[in-house]
């Protein structure tokens, strides 16, 4: 039976994939995709026990089939490779931090305010530790410069918050820190105050999942599912409380779910995903950032198809390769992966 599935699977995605062969186009000839079909990666999490669904392993199966399928092997075609199957208490992980030998993520909405370090050899959590006065209402993505690491809940999916907040946690703390103990958090309230909350799931422009440190800043990219777009709003990381307006908007013709920052080659990575009809296409777009105090140069951003296909939460530069992170969905298990990059 399980074989049958896998046909049909494959065959039906096939037939529905896109059909273009170019990894790196301008914005203009992206096609937004279909939202309506978001169901389909929040299936397993509904019921990650249902036996109608495919084990994690098979569906990767799947989605490699497909790719190799519709795509030829391409330079600006980024690959993800695997690195280690997270463990199953990481099934949601939506963020990735790095810093001084030490592996950090953490779960979304519905989880504990937990902070897990991983390892990269296995996927399996060394350690557990909680930021005291902290809530998970919907943590979405992890930033860091040397001296903090920063947690932003700011996942919106109804498009009704009215703030978001984003915890610093000091480095040296976390590091002495041990297995199911505690860390001392500040917090952060954040306010768009140039869009107004709507009660509409998966069909407004007030979500968020994407949080990067710049120069001393910290850009918060927000998740368009209505235009498919991303606004930037700059937070001051000395500041409480803070009313935002956007500083840019760009046509990423997607859904943005993390972002990060290389201060040495002054690039900006945002990772997001769009979704079609039975298909699912993940991507990066490289944006230079010029110098200190400027905006992302988009006249000079890249597109790049990303492969295998999953639901990639999570970016991060390190040693200047891209590392990710995939929740676990019909798209595949959770996973830590690296990108080469020449």
């Amino acid at each position: 039976m399980k074989v049958v599935m896998l046909s049909v699977l494959v065959t039906l995605l096939l037939a529905c994939s896109v059909t273009s062969k170019e990894s790196v186009v301008s914005a203009d000839r992206l096609e937004a995709p279909d939202s309506s079909a978001f169901s389909i990666l929040d299936s397993s999490r509904d019921d990650p026990d249902r036996s109608d669904l495919l084990d994690p392993e098979d569906l990767d199966q799947v989605f490699e089939t497909i790719a190799e399928a519709s795509y030829s092997p391409l330079p600006n075609r980024l690959n993800a490779e695997p690195i280690a199957t997270l463990a199953t208490e990481l099934n949601e992980t939506s963020g990735l931090a790095f810093h001084q030998g030490t592996w950090w993520t953490m779960n979304d909405s519905g989880n504990s305010a937990a902070l897990y370090e991983v390892s990269q050899q296995d996927g399996t959590v060394l350690r557990r530790v909680h930021p005291l006065n902290s809530e998970n209402r919907d943590w979405e993505a992890l930033a860091q410069d040397d001296r903090q690491l920063y947690i932003a809940d700011c996942g919106n999916n109804r498009g009704d918050r009215h703030s978001f907040q984003i915890y610093s946690v000091p480095w040296s703390d976390l590091l002495q820190s041990k297995h199911r103990g505690v860390v001392s958090s500040a917090q952060m309230d954040i306010r768009l105050s140039d869009t107004r909350p709507e009660s509409k799931l998966h069909a407004h422009n007030n979500d968020c999942e994407a949080l990067a440190h710049v120069d001393g800043q910290l850009w918060l990219f927000t998740k368009n599912w209505k235009d498919q777009a991303t606004r930037l709003y700059r937070v001051d990381t000395r500041k409480s409380k803070q009313s935002l307006t956007a500083r840019a908007t760009y046509p990423v013709k997607g859904l943005i779910t993390a972002a990060d920052f290389d201060p040495e080659s002054r690039r900006l990575a945002l990772l997001g995903y769009r979704i079609g009809f039975l298909s699912v296409s993940s991507f990066i777009w490289i944006l230079p950032v010029p110098e200190e105090g400027q905006l992302p140069d988009w006249d000079n951003a890249s597109y790049h198809r990303l492969d295998p296909a999953g639901q990639w939460e999570a970016i991060l530069w390190h040693q200047g390769d891209l590392w990710l992170t995939r929740e676990r969905s019909v798209l595949g298990s959770a996973q830590l992966a690296k990108i080469t990059l020449p």
